[in-house]
């Protein structure tokens, strides 16, 4: 997985890195890890064929 942030989060990030003593990418995968986890703590449910668009027309508007 391959991610393009602005370069003021990409900043950020690897401050935040320096400051735990560890690679950007390692910190990225937490943090990623973390807010999946977090969003089926929630109720997500990607196990639908639908998505949030499909479902809702009115998110594009």
């Amino acid at each position: 997985v391959q991610v393009t942030v602005p370069d003021r989060l990409a900043e950020e990030l690897e401050k935040w890195a320096d400051y735990d003593g560890r690679p950007v990418s390692n910190l990225c995968a937490y943090l990623l890890e973390r807010a999946v986890n977090d969003a089926k703590r929630e109720g997500a449910d990607w196990s639908t064929q639908q998505n949030r668009r499909t479902q809702n027309r009115s998110f594009d508007q």
